[in-house]
């Protein structure tokens, strides 16, 4: 068993309200004629550092170190603000919504990766954004409707969502989804 390893990463969960959900049932509509892996609502997180595979006997390693590395922020509310895509102009590949602020995230990810320096693993040498993930783009048929959808939708998404613990998560990838399971949770403040 200790020698076996979860896939894992550390993230905060995120619900959104109606606005969202309608504007995202009308985003799938606009794009029902291309391959658009969605997320379902229920798995909406904000993803600080993405670790791959971890021994499980170092799983509660991380827990501590999260806990003694990052400041632990106040329950929070933040403004999603934008819809947008990442990927080449010309091959997108995932569809996301951001936020307003940055340096509410900035500061956790700062903590997340001393945590995590502390327990050897290598900083991550991706540029780091804030978003919530909408879909993975498979293909798309149109590329011109597709940014043009975007850009017509783009402040459709502008909601308040409330954010109030942060999560080492295993994740497990499967024909219906990812499953993603908590592992360790770290509360916000009230």
């Amino acid at each position: 068993m200790q020698n076996q390893y979860y896939r894992t990463f550390i993230g905060i969960p995120v619900g959104v309200g109606e606005r969202v959900l309608e504007a995202r049932k009308e985003l799938r509509m606009s794009f029902e004629n291309d391959r658009i892996s969605w997320v379902d609502p229920a798995r909406y997180h904000i993803t600080i550092r993405f670790i791959g595979d971890v021994r499980i006997s170092g799983i509660e390693q991380i827990g501590l170190a999260l806990r003694k590395y990052v400041e632990i922020p106040r329950k929070t509310p933040v403004h999603l603000n934008r819809l947008s895509s990442f990927g080449p102009r010309k091959k997108p590949r995932v569809v996301w919504i951001g936020f307003e602020e940055s340096t509410f995230f900035d500061l956790l990810k700062d903590g997340v990766d001393d945590a995590l320096k502390s327990c050897s693993i290598p900083p991550d040498d991706q540029p780091f954004r804030a978003h919530i993930t909408l879909g993975r783009i498979r293909s798309l048929k149109n590329m011109t409707g597709f940014y043009s959808s975007i850009e017509k939708m783009k402040d459709r998404f502008a909601e308040r969502v409330f954010l109030d613990r942060l999560v080492l998560y295993r994740s497990e990838l499967g024909s219906d989804g990812p499953v993603y399971t908590p592992l360790h949770t770290i509360e916000f403040r009230d």
